[in-house]
């Protein structure tokens, strides 16, 4: 069965600029996906990885590189067809837009594999079906323009109300006092039995960490998120193997031996990676076997929409490693469409469905087509971009 035709679609939800963590102001979070045709008929779905201000960079490597390559392909080639795009980055050196792209191809062509099996995707991988449910922990507690703790107190009492028994908040943003009385409003609000994560967006340093420890110990933190700049893997090594805070990274990377480093290092407590920045269902699993080697729990990031839930909740199916997966309160895309009783967890949980493949397509409805065209060049130009760009900056 070959791949008959790829189309390109993006996805903007407005987000106001009143959302921000330590390094973001949010004004809208674009989504991009593929949808793949089989000779069959049959459609499959994937989303990829996308942080910028802008998705016209990627959807151009798409339109250029990544469909040409693509259109023809046996759907029953996956890991080849991914090995052979990934050595491509060796003369590129484009690892990242190279795996958000793989991402969308590789999960579309799972889906589209999965369906003509009949199973759900998690459920055709060729491993044992663990379980009927997944740990989730909801992802919140970011600032607003104008915030209050009251307003933080309540959005994390109402997450615990509606069933979560694990909470992430962002902090970094402002005073060191400030942060301490949002962490210490939350730990209140969640009650000390539901777990804690914090995520520090890449704003700490190592004088800035030692004065956090005796907090986060205090408030029973279950990890700390990106507590250091990227390339700071001693101060990483130092928080996790000496501190005994557990590091949770990186939500962004894309590269299979930086993990593999960090790991071997012991910068890492708690694995954690985005299966749209990796290079999809493919890539996942490879690193959650390599997690596994070494003994350590993985978590997964999802940050945009129900695509992206679904792939992280079908990886969690048939993967014991796996400790919970992100439910983003925030900026999220389409979650409005799918079940109740698929998204609101139970105890923490959610719980799975029976349906083939994925069990989710975005609606055509809410997309817009870009197989041919770039939306922001098109409609608004440089200038409106890097005005928004600018108004980014300083958080």
């Amino acid at each position: 069965m070959l791949v008959r035709a790829a189309e390109i679609f993006l996805l903007e939800v407005p987000l106001g600029g009143r959302l921000f963590n330590p390094r973001l102001l949010w004004h809208r979070k674009q989504s991009v996906f593929l949808r793949l045709h089989d000779e069959d008929g049959r459609t499959g779905w994937g989303e990829c990885w996308m942080f910028d201000s802008s998705a016209d960079a990627l959807i151009r490597y798409l339109q250029t590189e990544i469909l040409p390559a693509l259109v023809g392909q046996r759907i029953d080639r996956i890991p080849a067809f991914w090995d052979d795009m990934w050595q491509q980055t060796s003369l590129t050196g484009r690892h990242g837009m190279m795996a958000s792209a793989l991402s969308a191809i590789d999960i579309a062509l799972h889906d589209l594999a999965a369906q003509t099996s009949g199973q759900p995707l998690g459920a055709s991988l060729g491993l044992p079906v663990l379980r009927d449910c997944v740990p989730v922990y909801a992802s919140g507690g970011l600032y607003y323009v104008d915030d209050s703790l009251e307003r933080l107190d309540a959005e994390m009492r109402g997450l615990v109300a509606a069933g979560h028994r694990h909470v992430k908040m962002k902090f970094g943003a402002l005073s060191f006092e400030q942060d301490v009385a949002r962490l210490r409003a939350v730990r209140q609000a969640i009650g000390p039995d539901a777990g804690m994560i914090v995520d520090a967006v890449y704003s700490l340093d190592r004088d800035k960490a030692r004065n956090w420890i005796p907090v986060w110990q205090d408030l029973g933190v279950e990890a700390v998120q990106a507590p250091f700049a990227v390339h700071d893997w001693q101060s990483m090594r130092w928080l996790n193997s000496d501190c005994g805070i557990p590091v949770m990274a990186f939500e962004s990377e894309s590269r299979p031996e930086v993990f593999a480093a960090l790991l071997q290092l012991g910068g890492i407590g708690m694995m954690q990676f985005s299966p749209l920045a990796v290079g999809g269902v493919t890539a996942a699993r490879r690193l959650i076997r390599l997690a596994e080697e070494h003994g350590v729990p993985v978590s997964l990031q999802c940050s945009s929409t129900w695509l992206a839930e679904a792939v992280a909740l079908e990886l969690a199916r048939s993967h014991g490693a796996i400790r919970h997966v992100e439910l983003h309160t925030l900026h999220t895309g389409l979650n409005e469409i799918v079940p109740e009783a698929e998204t609101l967890p139970r105890d923490g949980h959610l719980y799975l469905h029976d349906r083939p493949g994925l069990g989710f397509a975005p609606p055509l409805s809410r997309l817009r087509d870009v197989t041919d065209t770039l939306p922001d060049l098109g409609q608004t130009g440089l200038d409106a971009i890097n005005r928004q760009k600018s108004a980014s900056i300083g958080f």
